[in-house]
C-alpha cells in the first residue's frame, strides 16, 4: 500500500518559528545598552508582544504562499492520474 506524502505546509509550524524569529529580535533589541533594568523589563513586554505577533503573521503568509504552488501541482496530479475503473 502506498503512502500518499503531505503536500500542504503545516500551518502551526510556519506561524511558531515567526515568532521565535520575532522573540530572538526583541531580545536583540532590548539587550542593548542605556536603560535601567525597569524599563527593559516594559520594553522587553511591549515589544516583545509587537514583534511576535508581527512575526507570527508574517510566518502565517509564508504559509499561505507556500501552498499555492503546492496546490496547482496537486491539481495538476490529479488531472495527469488515470481516471479508476
Amino acid at each position: 500500500m502506498a503512502r500518499t506524502r503531505r503536500r500542504h505546509p503545516r500551518y502551526a509550524s510556519f506561524l511558531l518559528t515567526g515568532a521565535l524569529i520575532g522573540l530572538l529580535a526583541t531580545v536583540v533589541v532590548v539587550i542593548g545598552p542605556g536603560a535601567d533594568v525597569q524599563r527593559r523589563s516594559q520594553l522587553f513586554f511591549y515589544l516583545g508582544l509587537l514583534l511576535i505577533g508581527i512575526g507570527a503573521l508574517l510566518g502565517g503568509l509564508v504559509a499561505v504562499l507556500v501552498e499555492g504552488p503546492v496546490r496547482e501541482t496537486r491539481a495538476r496530479d490529479a488531472e495527469d492520474r488515470p481516471a479508476d475503473p
